[in-house]
């Protein structure tokens, strides 16, 4: 089987969520490498590092999905927006970052963890912002064992109350109905 129809294969059996999570898993990591690098980073290198990836690391291991292809649309779309935005997102995140963990301060993978996070929380209102907050703390468990992950939530919940509060708020009386 050639690797085209090969690949095309093994998408049709991933699970669209598990695809999707690989492709946020791996969009943070594309994000790191390129701030490791340590060049000037500019448009060009984002396509380089985006045509890398998904070149040469097709897929992700994920602790309960063992390994799913990423979504290449999704997968660009988050690197390119999440660097086009950043300075923006940055803003969005040190508002509610507290005064001694702002963003420059934060560790490089929690940092491009909330960067992609804040990115879909403000440019990509097709995903519910329980999806997003939940993904996200679970790709912060694959980096970290200890309290990172609850950082990680506090954070988003707050980044989207201010973006999102009529979705917020339908989402918290939705739970309160349910039980």
């Amino acid at each position: 089987m050639s690797k085209p129809a090969r690949k095309a294969a093994d998408t049709a059996k991933a699970p669209a969520g598990a695809r999707r999570r690989a492709s946020r898993l791996a969009a943070v990591q594309a994000l790191y490498q390129l701030i490791l690098s340590g060049d000037t980073i500019d448009g060009a290198r984002v396509e380089d590092t985006i045509i890398e990836f998904l070149t040469h690391r097709p897929g992700a291991e994920l602790p309960e999905d063992a390994y799913a292809e990423v979504d290449d649309d999704l997968f660009s779309d988050l690197v390119r927006g999440t660097y086009r935005h950043r300075g923006d997102l940055v803003a969005i995140l040190d508002s509610v970052l507290p005064q001694r963990w702002k963003f420059i301060r934060l560790d490089r993978i929690l940092a491009e963890v909330l960067g992609c996070a804040a990115y879909e929380l403000k440019h990509r209102p097709d995903v519910p912002v329980a999806v997003i907050i939940n993904e996200y703390v679970e790709i912060t468990k694959a980096f970290y064992e200890g309290d990172e992950p609850g950082f990680i939530n506090g954070v988003l919940q707050e980044v989207a109350q201010n973006l999102r509060a009529d979705e917020v708020l339908e989402h918290r009386n939705e739970r309160a109905k349910s039980r």
